[in-house]
């Protein structure tokens, strides 16, 4: 399929996947300092300070506001966070990789929207590969870390189906910024109820961990988010969404790397099979509804 992608803008969806899958390995170095949803807190603080000191605030209810932001980022980020923070880089990347498929089973179920033959089968072939991926030995017996990264999949599909009501008519990044902002003293909440010792953590975080907090909130929300919402209001979907199927490549080779995690066979066919079921789901017929679907981004 001909891409309508010029040099430049192919450029920017290749640097997006890049900023994307760096953000797994830097959420997973921040947690090993700071506790994960305060990692989260963190994140989308400083990411909703600049979008919104940016683009303003949406004319939408706080109400509704903070409910879809509680859904889309809040409680899925804080749970994802938990699953990385005891998982490989690997597992936790290709597991999210199911957001899509996730998605499109939820918008069949709450919006009534009857998915295609090919998404059907893009999500059977991906929850093939999630059951290998979870029976790999990087993953054994870590049922807890990958319960939370699962649970996180779905409150954010429905965060997603609350924020497509919403339109993106005055911009989606004004909306993702009170999203981001709102989030933050339900994780703040979060982490005074479940977590311990934030202060310490914060007094004796080094200039590094900090980079990477700022990394997290900075380049991977307002950065990777930005050129996201840039690209998909000016190519069809089909165009940019491959580009997210790079992110795992990214996120797995850099794990490799930099944190000495290895890659068994068995995650590796898992992998495929994920990668190649949310690619039919994704890029086959159910392209039109997809556009609307994921229009609020992709986990990341």
């Amino acid at each position: 399929m001909r891409t309508t992608m010029n040099r430049s803008h192919l450029g920017l969806a290749l640097f997006m996947s890049l900023v994307f899958g760096a953000g797994w390995v830097f959420g997973k170095t921040a947690t090993l300092h700071f506790s994960p949803i305060l990692v989260a807190m963190f994140r989308f603080g400083i990411a909703g300070v600049v979008l919104v000191l940016v683009y303003g605030w949406p004319r939408v209810a706080v109400w509704k506001l903070w409910t879809a932001s509680a859904c889309a980022l809040g409680i899925p980020y804080s749970f994802s966070y938990i699953g990385l923070s005891q998982l490989d880089v690997s597992v936790t990347v290709l597991l999210v990789q199911l957001e899509a498929p996730v998605l499109i089973a939820m918008s069949a179920v709450l919006l009534r929207e009857i998915p295609s033959r090919a998404a059907v089968l893009g999500i059977v072939l991906a929850v093939a590969g999630v059951s290998l991926v979870v029976g790999a030995p990087a993953a054994d017996g870590k049922y807890f870390a990958i319960t939370m990264v699962m649970v996180s999949m779905f409150v954010w599909a429905i965060g997603q189906i609350q924020v497509r009501r919403f339109g993106l008519d005055d911009g989606g990044l004004k909306l993702l910024g009170a999203l981001c902002v709102l989030a933050v003293p339900l994780l703040l909440v979060l982490s005074l109820l479940f977590e311990a010792d934030q202060l310490t953590e914060i007094r004796e975080a080094s200039t590094l961990v900090w980079l990477q907090v700022a990394y997290l909130g900075f380049g991977m929300t307002v950065v990777g988010q930005g050129i996201w919402f840039y690209l998909v209001a000016r190519h069809p979907l089909h165009d940019v969404a491959p580009f997210l199927l790079l992110v795992p490549a990214f996120s797995i080779a850099a794990g490799i790397v930099f944190l000495g995690e290895t890659l068994s066979a068995i995650a590796v066919v898992g992998g495929a099979l994920i990668i190649f079921g949310v690619a039919i789901a994704t890029l086959g017929s159910p392209l039109d509804m997809m556009r609307k679907r994921l229009k609020g981004g992709p986990q990341t």
